[in-house]
């Protein structure tokens, strides 16, 4: 059995830790824009989850209680960060890092000893 090139392997660990922190800089500068599905809210939230702004139609007074309305607000939150998370994923599985993609290195770090230079070919 043929050891990882530890050199090699330093220099994909660079090259990932170079990738994160272009991911935290483009995911950071986004902004997602979600409604409700009657659109009595809307929600901003930058790519950190950060609330922004969250907007409340003057409609939704007229048509929706309290209750509803608190309901409304709270779920299109969860629905802006979901989104949020989406687009990060997508964004770590665009980042190059070798041959392999920074999400799937986060999923399996293992990836880089068995696709690595110097790692011994499939089992």
């Amino acid at each position: 059995m043929r050891r990882p090139d530890l050199g090699a392997l330093a220099r994909q660990m660079n090259a990932l830790v170079t990738a994160t922190v272009e991911f935290a800089e483009q995911a950071a500068d986004r902004r997602h824009v979600v409604s409700s599905p009657g659109g009595e809210v809307t929600v901003e939230m930058s790519g950190n989850r950060e609330l922004i702004t969250i907007r409340i139609d003057s409609r939704a007074r007229r048509t929706v209680d309290n209750l509803t309305l608190g309901d409304l607000v709270a779920e299109t939150i969860r629905a802006a960060g979901r989104e949020v998370d989406q687009a990060r994923q997508e964004l770590l599985d665009s980042l190059p890092i070798g041959d392999d993609r920074v999400g799937e290195v986060l999923r399996d770090p293992q990836r880089l000893l068995r696709h690595g230079p110097g790692a011994e070919g499939p089992r």
